[in-house]
Formats: structure tokens, sequence, C-alpha cells
């Protein structure tokens, strides 16, 4: 039972619902809740296939490509550097025309590089078995708990776009890119110390 709460406790601080919540408040702003519930389901079902497919074959694509880890995680803090650049210089008007494809940073913030490789090292960890339960139950409750979250939050959030929104969003876009410099840092460190 342990190892099921630590799994869902690692999932749970690196997807972190309420930054979640926050961006999709941002893209989803003066939209209806029942649109609002349509995308937050089908971006939460979007993160789980793909966090899914990165516990079955996650380790094995690495391997096969011959890809660390480390390498891994430098590349998807990159992806992050640049979501997060994408919020800081966002403009009213510009969130208004890409509305459609905006969730896209959601998405990659929820299964971002960290999400997937703590997601490949709980399914290492079970290399005895074929299926890694603990990982995909740990995505299962997580994701649940995450959708809950941000349906709660966007059923109190009904105000259109404002300047306190902008710099939410600009804060949060600060936040994503600090996360993914720590990525990048973390990903040269881990590589770096290996030759040791």
């Amino acid at each position: 039972m342990e190892v099921y709460f630590q799994g869902i406790l690692t999932i749970f601080s690196l997807i972190n619902p309420v930054i979640c919540s926050q961006i999709f408040g941002g893209i989803e702003r003066g939209k209806s809740y029942k649109h609002k519930l349509t995308d937050l389901t089908e971006t939460i079902f979007t993160v789980g296939l793909i966090l899914a497919i990165s516990a079955f074959f996650g380790a094995k694509l690495l391997n096969m490509l011959e890809i660390s880890l480390d390498a891994f995680q430098v590349a998807g803090g990159l992806v992050l550097v640049s979501i997060g650049f994408g919020m800081l210089n966002k403009k009213e008007n510009q969130k208004e025309e890409n509305n459609e494809k905006s969730l896209m940073p959601l998405i990659l913030f929820a299964a971002s590089p960290g999400t997937i490789t703590g997601v490949i090292t709980l399914s290492i960890s079970e290399a005895d078995s074929h299926v890694p339960v603990v990982a995909l139950i740990s995505i299962a409750v997580v994701l649940v708990i995450t959708w809950i979250i941000i349906a709660l939050l966007s059923k109190k959030n009904k105000t259109k776009a404002s300047k306190t929104s902008q710099i939410t969003t600009r804060f949060m876009g600060l936040i994503i890119l600090a996360m993914g410099v720590q990525f990048i840092l973390t990903g040269i460190m881990s590589f770096t110390n290996s030759f040791h």
C-alpha cells in the first residue's frame, strides 16, 4: 500500500493540479462551464494516454533509441522553457485567435518531461511485472483528482479576461519557465555526474 501512496504522491507533485487549474482558467476564460468541462475531459484523457504509453513503453523506447533519461529531461526542459516564454509574451488578442489550439501548453505541462520521467522511473521499479500497475493506478488517481480540482475551480471562475488574468498568465509562464530551466540543469548535472 505504501508503494501506491508514494507513486500517487510523486505523480501528484509532478502534475501539480493547482498550477494546471491556473493555466486552464487562463486559456478557457470566457467560455461556458459546459464547454470548459468538455475541454477539461479531453485534456485529462490526452494526458492520461501520454502517461500510460510512457509507463508501458517509455523505458523501452528510450533504450531502443539509446537516449538517457537525463537527455530526455534536458530536451523536455527546453519545451517547457518555450511554453513559459510563450505565456510571458502572450498578448490578449493573440489568446483569442489561438483559442482552440491553446490547450497544448496545459497538456505539455501536465505530461511534462518531469512527469514522464517520474512515470518511467515508477514503471522501471516494477521490472518484474509485465504491467506497471503502480504507475498506472497512480496516474489514474491523480488525473481524477486533477479533473475534480479544475472542474470545481472553473465553476467559480466566470469572469472575462482582465489585467489580473494577464498577470496570472505571465506569473504561471514564469513558473513554467523556471521549471524548464530546473529540468535542464538537473538533467545536465545527472549526466555529468554519471562520468565521475
